[in-house]
């Protein structure tokens, strides 16, 4: 939904609370207090159908009907029974916002025998009305004077938003935030979350200038999972993004909502977090640590962290818990090291982490940390204190304030004990100092900042050159997997799934197929030497079928099998135990391929596999068929780059044995990532693809071969992040000149050609676009501008080879960035200066309106300053409509693509 809206929620102008009263425990009351002893400087009124005078002094009316005027912002905290028909009422009076407080609305309704909550969804539905909640604790917005809630203290203003699910959880996030002295500029839970989701309140927040960073606390996904991670990647490029994921599925539901080939779904979220550049804490008190990080720490310049204490104990567990967390200590400069010879005694073993000695006065421990902080190999200093007599808890902690008051460096502290260091963790809470209670919570805290500059800077890659893809073979794919669904099957035979891995260039080893051992004999005395069978039944053609101790696979095999007589007997003895497992007729035949032994391969799984809440899923570890490859099992979300099969590829521990055993590690490499990026292609190539598993997939001096797959195939699934839109590029041929191009998406592979396309530009072309004179654009803006979520806008530009040397160049761009309803898109163009007149600018307009008007987008619309004639022509020349804004000073220029069908539409359009 459209941010806008919102406005109504966290910024409204008047609001009413139905069901307020004084009784005792009244939640409508509580709210009501709250508001007005948070100051809230809005009008406000009150319904009762008691018909009270006043309710705390504020104005109360018996009906709906009595009130003077309509509010911006209706509160429900009335009976459940009574919600639903009051939100239709509020529907009709024109009221387009609307919180309910009010519980237990999940149970069915006595009448007609559904949930009271889809009873609200359906009152107001017909009138636009937007609903947070049921069963939320409301809002508080400290900037705007607003406590809608039912907390029992307010919040301090702040620069962090907390958005949550439990209102219990939120309203003890406040006691704490409060108790450190810690504010917020947004807090509210979704409780039920009828209507306002997750991502609507994100996409707010993160266009909120008062927010720098983001904390969302949430136990289950709803709704869209591309939705949500389209918010938290657009929200984390410019904000620190936390998510506290809990698990609140029973163990005995949890078996059928997994993935096949995941055992855990921790991982798969995880995986979509890490995607999303977001970081993910799994604990209360991680969140609160966090939070702490978020509100105090300062800009990360790098991930080198140093260790200060008064005895070597605390800085050995802070140590251990760095380097267990994949965190990295600095390496001190000799220039460092010589300066801290003048102040520790002569005994200090001059490395990192340092030890001041238990005679650390608070001047020592300040001097050292000073020092530390002018390194430029040290990023953080964790200053870590054991009271003692010398170094007394309170001036060494004045101290270090003074320190950190004077640096740009992120100076965390550790006063250990409770007695006398809760006094200095009070004042290091009212400097706006980050402060812990153990080293491992500090080294916590330290390492999700870490992990959030990680996530950004993969975000950020530029990402390497796109492989070309085989059409011809893509479509015999899709007929391959379309024959089969026609039979009413819903797996390839083997035979089949390695025609698949074929037509997208992945080696699969020769195989033969025989219907019975006789067959399977002559085979291996053709082939010769040693050879291997499988037997083929109903289970193992399915992807990752196989049982918690990997025992099944291994009796569907005989391996390493030289005569006939071997193998006859071996295969005999193979028919028999699947015989005993399945009819005679369930047993598809028998797979024989030459063995791979002897050329030191390494064994490896890697395939596709079909989440319930955020859909195909890419897999990579340790193969093999036993219990072993579920224990180095990777998964990232499609599609994929180079950069992100890499990093898929390293976090394995298949990685850490080929850097120990490769010869060509990079050559390896290489070739791994391109296989995933190949699966890749296929999960958005081939939709009805629900599984696929190679494993094993060898890999040795030779190359890569897979050895067995397995495919299933399922109804069309939806990526969670929206893929390359292909379909969309188009050749055309400069007017002029006749110079061949191509019209097509933007992709994170155009950075380099996108900022030489840039430095093409003439100073006015570039005022004209951005408004104003601008410098060259930073690597982060760059990947912004060629990065972007498809679902969210679109970039076209035309490419066309270089008229000297090889490799194309961009000759020009189109952009449309759509709002959350698909009402407006605002579009922005420029061409290269030396290019005007041969007709590109038509070219990409009407491509970005096509594009448009096919997303069912109703309005595209464009503002230009009044000295860029060109632009306004253009503009007229395509259909376009063209007024002057007096208030901007701008030209804006409108087109209807399509017309709207819901009265909301009209109310957007209007408004």
């Amino acid at each position: 939904m459209s941010t806008k809206y919102l406005k109504r929620f966290f910024k409204p102008k008047s609001i009413v609370v139905f069901g307020a009263s004084e009784k005792e425990n009244s939640m409508g009351g509580i709210l009501l207090q709250n508001l007005l002893e948070g100051g809230y400087q809005g009008k406000l009124a009150v319904v009762n159908k008691r018909g009270y005078d006043s309710v705390f002094g504020v104005p109360c009316y018996k009906s709906m009907a009595q009130l003077p005027e309509m509010p911006e912002l209706a509160i429900i905290c009335s009976p459940p029974e009574s919600v639903a028909e009051l939100v239709r009422k509020l529907g009709a009076h024109m009221v387009k916002a609307a919180m309910i407080l009010t519980g237990g609305l999940s149970r069915s309704s006595e009448e007609r025998g559904n949930c009271l909550r889809d009873d609200i969804r359906e009152a107001a539905k017909p009138y636009g009305i937007r609903i947070l909640g049921p069963d939320c604790m409301g809002m508080l917005v400290p900037g705007h004077n607003m406590n809608a809630s039912y907390s029992h203290v307010n919040i301090k203003k702040g620069k962090v938003s907390y958005i949550g699910q439990s209102g219990l959880l939120g309203t003890a996030m406040i006691d704490w935030a409060n108790g450190q002295e810690i504010g917020f500029s947004h807090f509210l839970t979704l409780g039920e979350g009828v209507d306002l989701d997750l991502p609507s309140i994100i996409d707010y927040l993160a266009q909120d200038p008062y927010t720098q960073s983001i904390l969302i606390q949430m136990d289950q996904l709803k709704g869209s999972s591309r939705d949500l991670l389209s918010a938290l990647r657009a929200a984390s490029r410019n904000k620190l993004v936390l998510v506290l994921k809990s698990d609140i599925i029973f163990d005995e539901d949890k078996e059928h909502l997994l993935a096949p080939g995941i055992k855990d779904e921790d991982m798969v979220y995880d995986a979509a977090l890490r995607r999303a550049g977001v970081v993910r804490v799994e604990t209360i008190d991680q969140l609160y640590n966090a939070l702490e990080t978020l509100t105090r720490m300062k800009p990360m310049r790098g991930e080198r962290l140093a260790l200060v204490c008064n005895g070597m104990g605390p800085n050995a567990l802070a140590t251990d818990q760095l380097l267990r967390s994949g965190g990295e200590l600095s390496e001190l400069t000799d220039e460092t090291i010589e300066a801290l010879r003048q102040v520790l005694p002569d005994h200090w073993n001059l490395k990192n982490p340092i030890d001041l000695h238990a005679d650390a006065t608070p001047e020592r421990f300040a001097k050292v940390t000073q020092i530390l902080t002018k390194d430029k190999n040290v990023d953080a200093v964790l200053v870590t204190h054991a009271p003692t007599r010398m170094a007394p808890g309170l001036a060494t902690a004045e101290e270090i304030i003074k320190v950190v008051r004077n640096t740009p460096r992120n100076i965390l502290t550790c006063w250990m004990g409770r007695s006398t260091a809760i006094e200095c963790r009070n004042r290091f809470n009212a400097s706006g100092v980050t402060t812990f209670i153990t080293p491992e919570e500090a080294v916590d805290a330290f390492m999700h900042m870490v992990d959030f500059r990680r996530n950004q800077e993969v975000m950020k890659q530029t990402p390497a050159p796109f492989i070309d893809q085989n059409e011809q073979n893509h479509i015999r794919a899709k007929k391959l997997i379309a024959d089969a669904m026609a039979e009413g099957r819903d797996y390839l035979t083997h035979n089949e799934a390695c025609d698949l891995l074929d037509q997208y260039d992945i080696p699969v080893s020769n195989t033969h197929y025989a219907t019975d051992v006789d067959g399977v004999v002559k085979i291996a005395q053709k082939l010769g030497g040693a050879v291997a069978v499988k037997a083929m039944h109903p289970e193992n053609v399915y992807p990752f079928n196989y049982d918690n101790k990997g025992q099944l696979r291994w009796k569907d095999l005989a391996l390493d099998l030289f005569s006939a007589s071997e193998v006859n007997q071996a295969v005999t003895q193979l028919a028999y135990r699947v015989q005993e497992r399945f009819p005679l007729g369930d047993l598809h035949g028998f797979c024989v391929q030459q063995m791979k032994r002897g050329f030191q391969s390494l064994q490896i799984n890697m395939g596709i596999t079909r989440d319930p809440v955020f859909g195909p899923i890419l897999l990579f570890g340790s193969g093999g068929y036993t219990v072993d490859v579920l224990a180095d099992r990777q998964v990232m979300l499609p599609p994929l780059n180079l950069s992100l099969a890499e990093q898929l590829i390293k976090n394995s521990h298949v990685y850490s044995v080929l850097k120990e055993n490769s010869e060509q590690l990079e050559r390896d490499l290489e070739q791994l990532s391109t296989l995933l990026i190949k699966l890749s292609q296929m999960v958005v190539e081939l939709p009805n693809l629900k599984g696929l598993e190679i494993n094993p997939l060898l890999i040795n001096r030779r190359g890569v071969l897979a050895v067995d797959v397995s495919v299933s195939l399922g109804e069309a699934s939806q990526l969670a992040i929206s893929p390359y839109p292909e379909y969309l590029a188009e050749e055309i041929k400069l007017r002029r000149s006749g110079r061949p191009g191509i019209v097509r998406a933007i992709r994170g592979e155009d950075e380099p050609n996108h900022l030489e396309f840039y430095n093409q530009l003439s100073p006015e072309s570039i005022r004209l676009r951005y408004f104003y004179s601008r410098g060259i654009p930073t690597h982060q803006e760059l990947a912004n501008w060629t990065q972007i979520d498809y679902d969210r806008e679109m970039a076209f530009i035309v490419t066309s080879p270089r008229l000297e040397g090889k490799g194309w160049e961009t000759l020009g761009v189109v952009r449309a960035v759509t709002d959350a309803d698909n009402v407006r898109a605002e579009f922005s163009v420029v061409i290269r200066d030396d290019l005007q007149g041969e007709g590109l600018g038509v070219v990409l307009m009407q491509k970005a309106i096509d594009y448009c008007k096919a997303r069912g987008t109703l309005m595209l619309m464009g503002s230009t300053l009044t000295s860029n004639k060109g632009m306004q022509g253009l503009a007229l020349k395509l259909g376009f409509k063209n007024h002057y804004n007096m208030e901007e000073d701008v030209i804006e220029m409108e087109m209807m693509l399509n017309q709207p069908t819901e009265d909301w539409q009209n109310y957007r359009l209007q408004h």
